[in-house]
């Protein structure tokens, strides 16, 4: 990690402890009733010390062998996956580098796919038949429909990340998510977006040619990027820009003429009822020159000469490098990369076999310093605590981090890194993981602006009607994240359109996600989008809210047993079980200012149950709120964010 890359860990601390308490005055206030957590200083200086001596590391290429360790381990399996427990670590330290590489890229499980239903609009002629009033309502019961669906499939594919099955297979699954970005926007059926995911998933592992060519016939992606305009004598040229900028080659590496005549080559490919249909009578079948080739090319011939490229393999290379690393690769890593991916027919399984045995994907430079991803964080949260946390949960959490499944802000995808962590983020990464553990309501989750939302929309009797949502809402207060959703300023978005029928605008149509504000970029930017998004705010955030709270209500807990935990590792004394506890739950080591304040904590929290050193788990109950209170304080850290 380089010196610029601790910025955003101490601006955000530095922030964050003027307006909130800090974990040192947790620590030294033990009564004192606080549901947000965050490092202190002295977590700040360790985490800059250790940061300061990863930026001295050597960028050149490691050393040929790299020591096959409890570390390295840990930090394949966090890279690969979504996180480790203590006895898949020890595991993998025993299979060896080579074998848990080869089991992680085999998926042995027969993986049964959702059926995903096409639920049809109203045409014209039905309309007309109708009186408004069961006009309205039939298209209500349909919107209630699809977006039902789309909470399903969303819980369904939180399952399967955090099952650990095919933890690579997701993983790639949700990297192709970001690179394909593909939003369900206002009004639009869910049907197409979710067959998309399907196609992914197929391919998450396999060809990157298979799956760029799904992808220029893929009817979400044609809706999405406006190729249902793209026609003879008049074409579109938003789909060719961003097969090429985004998709293929990368900027700096066609020209302005060859966007022209690439999407000509794209024009009469088109969604017609779910699937795809090729206009004969709208395609261009007259010559173009596309990157030097002269011919009457359609769209199969322009995939067949981007693959040609050798900026495609470079781009395609350099996205998967950094997306696993964290850090920009070096101009030599992405040619050897992107040789070895020509040499595959652009098959992406060779590649990740030797990104994850290269001695360079172990060095000092990238273990342990990338910034999580919201659903990597939450993924990862439940996979180290061995504990399903609830899909409505799920989705709340990651939208109120900035990363809704199925609404990427643009077409870019969702920025990585630094992007992920706010003042307000990482404020509210500890209010989740409190939420999960048992130790935060929901009340402290979301901002004052939902809560009178929420009673707003009570006292005007628009309560909610049935099934649960994946709405997300706002954070506590601070800067606003990539999807507007960690703000409690009517930035809030709903995750997966899952409200109910008190969930919708605009006669029924589902609430959209929020996007990034319109730089002047060619990128898709809708602007029917942003609007919407901007009306639908307040009351996404304020049903997120009542969707939470009802499960609260309901009686739900987390079920974890962090004292039977302690007791089968043997930890007893308040070091061990802090040392335990932060092993468990953090994927890098923690400095050691860090672990003398939590053994402090818990020997002062112990005390006030009476109990010694040792004896901790004669306290009972007590003894096992304590430790979650310790775990709430562990996962609200920075490196709590970091793997």
């Amino acid at each position: 990690m380089t010196k610029t890359r601790t910025t955003w860990i101490a601006a955000a601390l530095a922030t964050f402890a003027i307006a909130s308490p800090t974990l040192a005055s947790r620590l030294q206030k033990p009564n004192a009733a606080s549901t947000v957590h965050a490092a202190n200083a002295s977590a700040v200086h360790a985490l800059n010390a250790s940061t300061a001596r990863s930026a001295t590391a050597s960028t050149a290429r490691a050393a040929s062998t790299v020591a096959w360790d409890a570390r390295a381990v840990e930090h394949l399996l966090n890279r690969a996956g979504f996180g480790a427990r203590q006895e898949e670590i020890d595991e993998g330290v025993q299979l060896g580098r080579d074998a848990l590489v080869d089991r992680l890229l085999a998926v042995d499980e027969v993986i049964e796919p959702f059926f995903v239903e096409r639920i049809d609009w109203l045409e014209r002629r039905e309309k007309k038949e109708m009186s408004p009033e069961d006009r309205q309502k039939v298209e209500d019961e349909l919107r209630a429909r699809d977006r039902k669906q789309l909470v399903d499939y969303t819980a369904w594919w939180y399952d399967r990340m955090m099952s650990g099955r095919s933890p690579t297979l997701e993983r790639m699954v949700l990297f192709w998510h970001g690179f394909f970005a593909t939003a369900i926007e206002p009004g639009h059926r869910s049907y197409e977006t979710l067959k998309q995911n399907q196609v992914m998933r197929e391919h998450a592992l396999g060809s990157y040619a298979k799956l760029l060519r799904a992808m220029t016939a893929d009817p979400a992606m044609l809706q999405y990027l406006d190729n249902q305009v793209n026609r003879k004598g008049n074409p579109n040229e938003n789909f060719a820009r961003e097969l090429m900028e985004l998709f293929s080659l990368g900027e700096g590496n066609y020209t302005e003429q060859d966007v022209k005549e690439a999407a000509r080559a794209l024009t009469g490919r088109q969604e017609r009822k779910g699937a795809y249909f090729f206009d004969k009578k709208s395609h261009d079948a007259t010559e173009k020159t596309i990157l030097g080739e002269r011919g009457k090319f359609d769209g199969d011939d322009l995939v067949d000469i981007l693959l040609k490229q050798p900026a495609c393999a470079r781009w395609v290379a350099r996205r998967i490098i950094e997306h696993f690393e964290g850090v920009e690769p070096s101009k030599e890593r992405v040619e050897r990369y992107a040789a070895l991916l020509r040499k595959n027919d652009y098959e992406v399984k060779p590649l990740l076999a030797a990104l994850f045995r290269d001695p360079e994907f172990y060095r000092d430079e990238v273990v342990g310093v990338r910034v999580q991803g919201p659903v990597e964080y939450m993924v990862g949260l439940s996979h180290r605590l061995s504990f399903r946390v609830p899909p409505l949960v799920m989705g709340v959490s990651t939208t109120l981090l900035g990363q809704r499944l199925f609404a990427p802000p643009s077409v870019k995808g969702w920025e990585e890194g630094e992007a992920w962590i706010t003042t307000a983020t990482l404020m509210q990464r500890g209010n989740l993981a409190g939420l999960v553990l048992g130790v935060v309501t929901v009340d402290a989750v979301f901002s004052q602006k939902d809560l009178d939302d929420a009673a707003a929309a009570n006292s005007d009797g628009a309560t909610m009607s049935g099934g649960s949502t994946m709405n997300g809402g706002g954070a506590m207060s601070g800067g606003n994240s990539q999807a507007g959703g960690a703000t409690g300023t009517g930035g809030s978005t709903d995750s997966g359109g899952a409200a109910e029928s008190g969930g919708t605008m605009d006669g029924g149509r589902p609430a959209p996600p929020a996007a990034e504000p319109d730089t002047g970029t060619p990128e898709k930017m809708s602007d029917k989008l942003r609007k919407a998004a901007g009306q639908a705010g307040s009351r996404a955030g304020a049903g997120a809210y009542r969707a939470l709270k009802r499960l609260e209500l309901s009686g739900w807990g987390a079920t974890i047993n962090f004292t039977s935990r302690m007791q089968r590792a043997g930890a007893k004394s308040d070091s061990e079980i802090v040392d335990r506890m932060l092993d468990e739950l953090l994927a890098i080591r923690a400095p050691e200012d860090t672990h003398r304040n939590l053994t402090e904590y818990l020997a002062r929290e112990r005390a006030l149950l009476d109990v010694r050193d040792g004896n901790l788990f004669d306290a009972g109950a007590g003894a096992e709120k304590l430790l979650r209170r310790l775990a709430h304080l562990i996962l609200s850290l920075p490196e709590a964010q970091l793997g």
